[in-house]
């Protein structure tokens, strides 16, 4: 099996079908008479996934070339009529959403067989009385109790019938997969599909970049691309080869895979992240705002140091809930929510700061640091208050795939940052080990 990335904490999963639709439509489709998509052995043969993104339309002879030569078209969604401008006739086309309004999607007699995903709506089901048509079953969560214990292949890889595609084209053998029309993002002229796709047309817009390029594109679109990089390395670690033509933020990001990534300075990688909406979505020292004033007890009259404040969410919120006296401190100038104006200091952590306080606090920053210079950083910090409250992640980022750098280059279990804080006094301690993200959280003080 194929399991999908996980980018919950990042780009959550918004799912446009209730869990009671989606298994009502799975019972039904199990009750029909449809082979079941299984696992085949490797072989040479070469498959062409054709997604809906813009670059596909000015690329439509190179499909049709592949077409010529007697490889396998998988056409996804709405492709069909743009494929057939050409002549190309897909040998497949795959179906993954569970909406009723996607039987629009339906051309009979357009493709040669169809594999249809079980979650779709029995109006899809009925458009195809009489054609060629296997059920394959998404990795959805719950599924196995409805489909019992028949043999088949549950297919992951994303959340998208693209990634699904790629997945299924390997459960069916294919180790050399084209993809096009993967853009993941809009055009120039600001088209967001090769053809005509109102549903889509409201959908919010963000910046993205990758390798100093923008793109524009959409969370749901983002999430593909995010989630390409996974399924591609899975797939690429099962001897797969994968070829992604035309334009956008996933063939930028495959790319940037397939090349070593240029040198960058810790400040040029975190101006580079800040460049990107996706990487502020998240601010982990507002979640844990309210746990630093339950464990440092602030008085009115203290002075809170935010060290690699980020987005100065969290600062915000602290300043907010305690009336505080509260400052900033990064080394990315771009780090800040636009409109925050709690006082901001640029400093590198790993030489002295210049600024003092009473209270530091010092959130999903230590693991960012390298392991060499996480003495120095501490040593820095407490120069500058009486104590510090650290929130340190004890697992590995996946967002620095964005820019071809990892993020996280200091990720170690609490005992070895308890051994860095030796020199100080530990007032709080805590491990959260056994969760699916863990972090270690000290409130230490300068000894007397």
């Amino acid at each position: 099996m194929i399991v999908p990335s996980n980018l919950d904490d990042t780009i959550p999963v918004v799912c446009n079908t209730e869990d009671h639709e989606i298994f009502g439509n799975i019972t039904a489709a199990v009750a029909r008479d449809f082979p079941w998509l299984q696992l085949s052995e490797p072989h040479d043969g070469v498959a062409v996934i054709v997604g809906g993104g813009p670059s596909m339309k000015p690329l439509l002879p190179m499909i049709a070339g592949h077409k010529a030569a007697g490889q396998a078209i998988f056409a996804v969604n709405g492709t069909i009529p743009t494929l057939a401008s050409v002549d190309v006739t897909p040998d497949y086309f795959v179906l993954l959403d569970a909406r009723s309004h996607n039987k629009g999607f339906i051309h009979p007699n357009k493709a040669t067989k169809y594999l249809i995903a079980s979650q779709c709506s029995q109006g899809v089901f009925d458009a195809l009385d009489g054609h060629d048509v296997t059920l394959w079953h998404p990795a959805y969560p719950g599924i196995q109790d409805y489909i019992g214990d028949r043999l088949c292949a549950l297919i992951g890889g994303g959340t998208t019938v693209g990634l699904q595609a790629m997945s299924i084209a390997f459960a069916m053998g294919y180790r050399h997969i084209h993809l096009y029309g993967f853009d993941s993002s809009y055009s120039k002229a600001g088209d967001g599909h090769a053809y005509e796709q109102a549903a889509n047309a409201a959908d919010p817009r963000e910046s993205y970049w990758v390798g100093g390029k923008e793109y524009i594109s959409t969370p749901w679109m983002a999430r593909q691309a995010m989630e390409f990089q996974t399924a591609a390395q899975q797939l690429a670690d099962e001897d797969a080869v994968i070829q992604v033509h035309g334009h956008g933020l996933l063939p930028a990001i495959a790319k940037a895979m397939s090349e070593p990534p240029p040198a960058m300075s810790e400040v040029q990688k975190y101006e580079a992240m800040w460049q990107t909406p996706l990487y502020r979505e998240v601010a982990p020292g507002e979640s844990f705002a309210e746990h630093f004033i339950e464990i440092a007890d602030p008085k009115l009259t203290d002075v809170i140091v935010d060290f690699g404040c980020g987005t100065g969410r969290g600062g915000k919120k602290i300043a907010d809930l305690t009336r505080c006296e509260v400052q900033l401190v990064d080394f990315a100038d771009n780090c800040r929510d636009e409109g925050n104006n709690l006082p901001f200091t640029v400093a590198d952590l790993t030489k002295p700061i210049g600024v003092s306080g009473n209270i530091g606090y010092c959130t999903d920053v230590m693991e960012h640091i390298p392991p060499e210079d996480v003495p120095d950083v501490i040593q820095n910090i407490m120069n500058c208050v009486d104590s510090c409250y650290f929130k340190i992640a004890l697992f590995d980022d996946s967002m620095g795939k964005l820019i071809g750098h990892p993020l996280h280059l200091s990720v170690f279990p609490s005992e070895w940052w308890q051994e860095k804080f030796s020199a100080y006094h530990i007032e709080y301690e805590h491990s959260d080990n056994g969760d699916a993200c863990p972090y270690a959280t000290f409130y230490v003080q300068n000894p007397k």
